[in-house]
Order: C-alpha cells, then structure tokens, then sequence
C-alpha cells in the first residue's frame, strides 16, 4: 500500500457529492489506496456518524481514521478528525443560494429511499412537498449557514487544505481536476486523467425526478422570487461576498431589479395572451349562437 499521506474530502449536500463519490473511488483504485466513505456507508445503514463523533469514545475514532494510503469522503459536514493537519485536505463547495434551491427539489422529488431511512426521508418529502420552494430555502438558511461556518473556522487558511468550487468544476472540469490533484501531490495515471475527463457530463436536460437535475450555477435566480433572493443575500452575505458568490452589491442589486422586471413583463405578456384568447372565444361563441337563430 501507498504511504501517500491520506485524503479527506469535505463538502455539502447538493455539491456534487454523490459524483465526488466516484471520483475518490477511482483516485483510490489507481493509486493503491483504500477508500473509504463512513458517512455514506452509515447513512445506508440507518446509522450516523455525527453520533459516532459526539460520543465518548476516542478511541474508536482514532482506529477509524490512518494518516496514510487512505482515501475519505465525502463528509458533508465538518468532522473533528484526529491529527488532521497530517492529511491532505479538500474543501468543495457551491453558492448556498443554489444548494438551498438544488436541496428542495432533492427533498421533494428526487432523493433516493433506502430502507433503513423510508420514515425520515419520507416525512421530509411530504413536508417540502406541502411547503413552496421558497418558504423551504428560507427555513433550511440557517443550517446551512452553520454548516460554513463551521469550515471557515477549522478548515479555511490552513495549509493542508485546498477550497474547490463547484462552479469551477462544471464549468472547466481540466483546469478543476488539476488543481485538485497539485495539492493532493498525487501522480495518477494519464489513463484516470482522461477517464475523468471523458465521462465528466455537465450539459443534462433538466428533470426534477432526477438526482443529477441540472447543473448550471445561477439556478436559484431561475427558481426562486426575487424577494427570497434578497432575504438570503441578507442573511448569507458575508459567506456570498468572501468567496465571490457576489462580488458587488450594487451590481447584485441592479441585476436583481431587472430579473424583476423581466417577470413582471412576462406575467403582462401571459396575461396579454390569455385576455386574446378570451375575446376570440368570446366572438366565436357569439357568431355561433348568432348562426343558431338565423
């Protein structure tokens, strides 16, 4: 086995999780290291790994986790791992904005049910299902908020640690891949390389029944009003200025108004049409009834 030393990846929900998945289990089989996904293995087995970390058993832990030859991921929330400065450490994640809105349509939808969690994924569908899109956004904000908060003070500005943005990654997946693997300080093969490459699909044609339902950054202007928008702008603006996700109010503001005017103009023309379609039924009606008598 590799004495490379070992890799952790973290992330969120609704980041491209599921597709890291693949990615760490086929950097492992070409670089002779084990992988290992804990909270995806714990979660199918109605388990959880938050529970193993609040318990009072060190020990366990620190025999869950090697320092070298291994491959972990992804967490989707912050683990306190131990020696974690020894690991080369990976850090992906996407404009809350759009997690929030990809998230709705996963709970509503698309999310897929193992038995082991048919009761707790259920009732979360029927509850998105009973509530709009943007009354959910707007509940789940401060979990998610927690979430980066809790990586910007443990992970951010260490020097193990690499911060990926999905963004990025669907939109130069090349320039993403070899990034990520500068900082990991791994030579995989070139056949890896341009498997990865390859098979790297980011054009789908939307499907809300589907896991992988688009991936366009910028879905949250498309699926949610523009006053949901604003009120997550307020309360995530610190995390939306520092990493870019909004680089200036002014513009953010001015981009905002016009989204709300290309509605309002689509809602007149809609309107407009409907009232057309109305007058010549109308006509159509009275020239028939007309035809009746004569």
């Amino acid at each position: 086995m590799t004495t490379n030393p070992s890799i952790i990846w973290f992330t969120t929900h609704k980041c491209a999780s599921v597709y890291a998945t693949e990615i760490l289990h086929d950097m492992a089989h070409d670089l002779g290291m084990t992988y290992l996904n804990y909270e995806g293995d714990l979660w199918e087995a109605g388990q959880s790994l938050e529970k193993i970390f609040s318990g009072n058993d060190p020990e366990k832990i620190n025999n869950m986790f090697k320092t070298t030859g291994h491959i972990y991921g992804p967490f989707r929330q912050y683990y306190p791992i131990p020696e974690m400065e020894k690991y080369k450490v990976i850090l992906m994640w996407r404009d809350p904005r759009d997690v929030l809105t990809s998230l709705y349509f996963s709970l509503a939808y698309s999310h897929g049910i193992p038995e082991s969690q048919k009761t707790k994924i259920e009732s979360a569908r029927e509850d998105a299902i009973n509530k709009n899109i943007d009354n959910l956004v707007i509940e789940h904000c401060p979990w998610l908020r927690t979430k980066y908060n809790q990586y910007e003070t443990y992970l951010l500005e260490k020097k193990n640690v690499l911060l990926l943005k999905y963004e990025d990654m669907v939109t130069d997946f090349a320039v993403w891949l070899s990034e990520m693997f500068r900082h990991l300080e791994i030579k995989p093969s070139e056949q890896l390389r341009k498997e990865l490459i390859d098979e790297a699909k980011f054009e789908v044609k939307e499907d809300i029944y589907s896991h992988k339902r688009q991936v366009k950054p910028g879905d949250h202007r498309r699926k949610l009003q523009v006053s949901t928008i604003k009120q997550l702008n307020l309360e995530l603006q610190d995390i939306l200025k520092l990493h870019g996700w909004v680089k200036n109010q002014l513009q953010e503001e001015d981009e905002l108004f016009q989204l709300n005017l290309e509605r309002s103009r689509e809602k007149l023309q809609k309107f407009k049409f409907g009232l057309e379609q109305a007058k010549q039924q109308i006509t159509s009606d009275y020239f028939r009834n007309l035809s009746g008598y004569l």
